[in-house]
């Protein structure tokens, strides 16, 4: 489903070593599971509830029985994933969550940007230009203008870059994404 290593916004956990004691995970009681997958490589949970998604790994068996959150010391990500295991705790512990960091929310227009970015892709993989771009997506009557006015439009150039950027997201930038970039 999702690789933990990559993303900052998935808490990670494993077994607790022995001598502590905490508290069994039942993910259900955190909010409504919307997805549980289980692997070899352990099993992936999304709960979500008022506050927003929280996306679980638990490495083995033994994690849900004894959980102890993971947190690896890369730097890049060290504050979201402390910030992640914060809001963990704060629900584990009946408290009121507030929203995700900034870097891990995806806002409307940032969604639909995206959006744009893949129906862009697919538009050009099929085969379309940026002409067809502009129409499609843009909506942009400049798609219709005679070839040396659609030369030097904006839509035209708003069409070369959603076509750039699409290629670019789908070409491993969609990783900056898991990452909270």
């Amino acid at each position: 489903m999702w690789l933990p290593e990559l993303s900052p916004g998935t808490l990670i956990l494993d077994a607790a070593p022995s001598g502590f004691e905490p508290k069994a995970l039942d993910p259900s009681q955190l909010g409504s599971i919307v997805a549980d997958y289980a692997d070899d490589e352990g099993r992936e949970v999304v709960v979500v509830d008022s506050s927003g998604e929280l996306h679980i790994r638990l490495r083995n068996e033994d994690a849900a029985q004894r959980p102890m959150i993971l947190v690896p010391a890369d730097p890049a990500s060290y504050d979201l994933r402390l910030a992640v295991a914060s809001r963990f705790l704060q629900r584990l512990g009946g408290q009121t969550v507030g929203l995700l960091p900034q870097a891990l929310r995806l806002t409307a227009q940032r969604k639909r940007r995206l959006v744009e970015l893949l129906h862009a892709f697919d538009v050009h993989d099929t085969g379309g230009g940026p002409r067809d771009v502009a129409d499609l997506i843009l909506h942009s009557a400049q798609a219709r203008l005679p070839s040396v006015e659609w030369k030097d439009s904006h839509a035209r150039r708003a069409a070369n870059r959603l076509i750039h950027d699409s290629i670019a997201l789908v070409n491993r930038g969609y990783l900056k994404l898991l990452r909270g970039g």
